[in-house]
């Protein structure tokens, strides 16, 4: 568990040489650590309203879905779409949904795991000129404008998703990221950061270093529910590691370069989370804190899998989309091929927005404090490194009714008689 340290080593170490007359200044090196206490997907919102259009969504977000339309276009009666819908129906749970649900393709297809054989519903994409993010191909001419006057951002997961109602939102407010980061901020996770420069003033220094590493200490909220500020944590060795160069100009530290690959914990319920040709822009704030973005291409699928695990007919119901729709919809905006391009675009442009607070963060051993950016990946554990399980113990999208034979929910029930 994550401990509060009132002098560290590194504080040690001031104190001794100002005792002996030497300035922190003449240190050849400096390093800074945090927390991440919240981040989530860029959305740049433009509204007042997550449902009504706005200069991100002017042509409206994804209205609620009418489901017996929706299981009428696929092929059932009017009957057995009512039915299918009706509360009476025993292969209807109200925690888990609809299993029937699935079974939309062309010849009762799980639409789930096989979209192509649904037809794409069309899912409404954001339609506006600004966006959040990092030119990520180096081309002024693509991508979006950024509020703050930057050319070519490239963010297609937001022009994805930006107008459904789960990630549309202002900062900190979009239902997805509330979800997400509450379950962050409860212990489920937690990233610590480590900068470190190679010269006299951490405000400007040609020569940074950033890693984003795991800790298996949990956060630590203060007396007003916030995470707290300088609580200590180890790092816990994980494939899901960044290490990244850098460089700080008054203030703010950017890339120096795009890092050909890197991994960190997903906020949100895809977990592993890799980046290619990542950047990242943080700006060192007075209060201490460090706040801005990391981004790159990330890979589509994945994204779409996460949603199927997460219950597929729940997804669709509270989030008013047809999970197919986003298949089709991820591919199509899908922007970035890593074996060149002409290969196949797996990835697609992607940012979030980071908050880290500062804290104490030790090497794995717990015995020293982190003052260089190295890998620890190396001595991960196995187990820890295995796929996470589908949430709620869903199969291909679906989740077995404990009242029901899960073998049978997966037949049409015949539609009652009046």
């Amino acid at each position: 568990m994550a401990t509060k340290i009132r002098l560290t080593f590194s504080r040690l170490s001031v104190a001794l040489l100002a005792t002996l007359g030497v300035s922190g200044a003449a240190r050849a090196h400096w390093t800074k650590t945090y927390v991440i206490d919240w981040y989530e997907p860029a959305m740049y919102f433009g509204g007042t309203d997550i449902l009504a259009p706005g200069a991100d969504c002017p042509k409206g977000t994804n209205p609620e879905i009418d489901w017996v339309q929706v299981l009428i276009r696929a092929g059932y009666s009017e009957a057995e779409a009512k039915w299918l819908r009706n509360p009476e129906n025993p292969s209807r749970s109200p925690v888990h949904g609809q299993n029937q649900m699935a079974f939309r393709g062309r010849n009762r297809e799980n639409v789930y795991i096989h979209p192509e054989t649904y037809p794409d519903p069309g899912l409404t994409g954001v339609s506006g000129d600004l966006t959040e993010g990092f030119d990520l191909d180096g081309n002024a001419k693509t991508g979006f404008p950024s509020p703050t006057g930057e050319k070519g951002v490239d963010n297609n997961f937001y022009r994805t998703l930006g107008c459904t109602k789960s990630y549309r939102g202002p900062p900190k407010l979009s239902s997805n990221a509330l979800s997400a980061n509450d379950s962050m901020r409860n212990g489920a996770w937690t990233v610590v950061v480590v900068v470190r420069g190679e010269g006299s003033d951490p405000l400007n220094d040609p020569n940074v270093s950033v890693g984003f590493f795991m800790s298996g200490d949990k956060l630590v909220k203060d007396g007003n529910g916030e995470v707290a500020r300088d609580y200590t944590f180890s790092i816990k060795p994980s494939r899901l590691e960044g290490l990244m160069k850098a460089r700080s100009r008054n203030g703010i530290i950017e890339s120096a370069e795009p890092t050909p690959e890197m991994w960190i914990r997903d906020p949100g319920s895809t977990r592993d989370l890799q980046l290619l040709r990542a950047r990242l822009k943080l700006q060192m704030k007075p209060d201490g804190s460090l706040a801005g973005y990391l981004g790159g291409y990330r890979p589509w699928m994945p994204i779409y899998t996460a949603l199927v695990n997460a219950r597929g007919p729940v997804v669709e119901i509270l989030g008013w989309i047809e999970i197919p729709s986003v298949y089709y919809a991820l591919q199509r905006n899908a922007d970035y091929a890593p074996t060149g391009p002409k290969g196949a675009k797996t990835h697609i442009s992607y940012a979030m927005r980071i908050n880290a607070i500062p804290a104490y963060v030790m090497t794995p051993d717990g015995t020293t404090q982190a003052v260089q950016v190295a890998s620890f990946k190396s001595g991960a554990d196995p187990a820890d490194e295995l796929p996470p399980r589908p949430a709620f113990g869903a199969i291909d999208g679906m989740v077995p009714d404990k009242k029901v034979p899960f073998g049978q929910a997966l037949v049409v029930y015949p539609v009652p008689r009046s």
